[in-house]
């Protein structure tokens, strides 16, 4: 499995560029494990990537989306409305597949489903004419706001594990 580079700055841009593009190679390498892979090992993936997505929607929805509203105005309505309601879908789809077993038949397409919601959802914050490109334009604090995100992403990612998230673990590897 690849691992992420972080980026050198607090660039808020930067920071959540660099997060698509890690979890964007971890579908990939999901992927390619194949259908016929071990599901423990197919789990065990699939539970990373939803651990790593999960931490980047809270992140965007908890700081990024709001300073980028707040910048942004009105004229961003539209926009963040659209880039939530696809974090909302993001989330649905992640529940789902937390709620499978990693053996079960549509769990790989539930993976790669959730994959291509995501795959499209950078894409839109992205493009020349997206969301990136108009809070670079607004005077958006970027490394502000990237060091709020970073600081969050780690309170995120070293929570303890309660037992809701043991037993869909466990669900998912089959245990």
């Amino acid at each position: 499995m690849s691992t992420p580079t972080k980026p050198q700055s607090h660039d808020a841009l930067k920071l959540l560029a660099a997060d698509h593009a890690a979890l964007l190679a971890m579908f990939r390498d999901y992927e390619r494990t194949g259908k016929g892979a071990d599901p423990v090992e197919k789990g065990k993936r699939a539970l990373r990537l939803c651990h790593r997505l999960s931490i980047l929607c809270a992140i965007k929805e908890e700081i990024f989306y709001p300073a980028a509203g707040a910048v942004l105005g009105k004229d961003a309505t539209a926009i963040l409305e659209g880039a939530v309601a696809a974090q909302g879908t993001m989330r649905g789809q992640i529940s789902r597949i937390e709620q499978m077993q990693a053996g079960d038949s549509a769990f790989d397409s539930a993976v790669k489903e959730l994959g291509e919601t995501a795959r499209g959802q950078f894409g839109e914050e992205e493009k020349e004419d997206g969301l990136f490109a108009k809070v670079r334009h607004a005077g958006f604090d970027l490394v502000g706001i990237g060091e709020k995100l970073e600081t969050r992403r780690l309170q995120h990612s070293t929570a303890p594990a309660g037992s809701a998230e043991i037993r869909e673990a466990r669900r998912v590897l089959g245990s």
